[in-house]
């Protein structure tokens, strides 16, 4: 008897993951709504020690039935760990969704959806809904002054720091500038690190007070960070009051808010110590402006509130060029929150 062989039964999904995608979008909200209740009933700051779904239930007068579904999905997604029946807070997650976690994302997790999630179908048919949106507003960065620090703490800072230290010109430089910083965790982070090293900054007034505030409280290295209270397209970075002779200008995410980017970055060079550099870190769209997707679909919702504001890769690269480096410089950067562009601009 000759032996047959049956041929494989092929597969919906093979040579495409797309399926697999499209299922996995089915869950992706359903895993957001999961963090989201977790944040909202304090689980994560309850959960430092093992504890059962029935007392945790007691403490919260919550069903033990439903909240133990609740802790097993969270456990699911490794932001928990189950054993013996009790649970309690990854390891790993801890830093991030405690409130007192050293990189604590609380504040950041539960601003920015508001932002980045929508109705998007309402969007599309004009019903903006919300009071129009205004990023260049000194009030939105107000309001949003606790989710920018729990980023620049939780994953930005880091990724920052190491694009500065990979400059060949950090060992030697000891002036720092960072445009719209948004909090004191990068300049205070660079002055701790780098003693020999005074740095600056320039922000919005009702955050460079809040900023002010925490440096003061910050001991020593504070003290070596300077405020400029002031819109930085109205800052003269030459002025002896204000400073100049940067050996490091820094700009990072913030470039959109620019009244006139040559304008701008020209007024910065002239800033610039001999030798000096100025570093962009901004996404840079490109296939016609399609990828990269986190950008792309992240910032979707501000655009259609008609904020948009993403650079297409080369727009800065140009706009150095154009305010006088001599020599621009790109490279792609991964980081946590995305890819990124860093552009370098020197004299020479």
């Amino acid at each position: 008897m000759t032996a047959m062989t049956t041929p494989p039964i092929a597969h919906p999904c093979d040579g495409s993951a797309l399926p697999a995608r499209l299922f996995d979008l089915i869950q992706a909200p359903l895993r957001w709504q999961l963090l989201a209740a977790g944040l909202e009933f304090g689980l994560f700051d309850r959960l430092s020690a093992p504890t059962t779904a029935a007392d945790l239930a007691a403490d919260l007068s919550l069903d033990a039935g439903r909240l133990g579904h609740v802790l097993d999905a969270l456990a699911a997604m490794d932001l928990l760990v189950k054993s013996g029946g009790r649970y309690r807070l990854a390891e790993e997650a801890a830093p991030y969704l405690r409130a007192d976690g050293e990189r604590s994302l609380r504040d950041l997790l539960t601003t920015l959806p508001r932002l980045r999630h929508g109705d998007i179908a309402a969007l599309l048919r004009g019903e903006a809904g919300d009071a129009a949106l205004d990023m260049a507003a000194p009030e939105f960065w107000d309001r949003s002054a606790f989710s920018l620090r729990a980023f620049h703490r939780g994953m930005g800072a880091a990724a920052m720091i190491a694009v500065l230290e990979s400059l060949p010109e950090w060992p030697s430089a000891r002036r720092f500038l960072d445009l719209g910083a948004g909090s004191e965790t990068l300049a205070l982070t660079v002055a701790q690190r780098r003693p020999d090293m005074t740095a600056a900054l320039v922000d919005l007034p009702p955050m460079a007070d809040r900023i002010a505030g925490r440096l003061a409280a910050a001991g020593p290295a504070g003290r070596r960070v300077a405020v400029i209270a002031d819109d930085f397209n109205d800052v003269a970075f030459d002025d002896p009051e204000t400073g100049g002779g940067y050996d490091v200008i820094w700009a990072s995410l913030t470039l959109y808010y620019a009244r006139d980017l040559v304008a701008l970055l020209t007024r910065a060079r002239r800033a610039l110590a001999p030798g000096g550099v100025l570093v962009s870190l901004h996404e840079g769209l490109t296939a016609e402006r399609t990828r990269p997707e986190t950008h792309v679909v992240g910032r979707l919702v501000a655009a259609l509130r008609g904020q948009d504001r993403s650079f297409d890769q080369g727009a800065i690269a140009a706009a150095l060029s154009a305010a006088g480096f001599g020599r621009v410089e790109s490279r792609d950067v991964a980081t946590a929150f995305g890819p990124f562009r860093l552009d370098c601009g020197r004299d020479s």
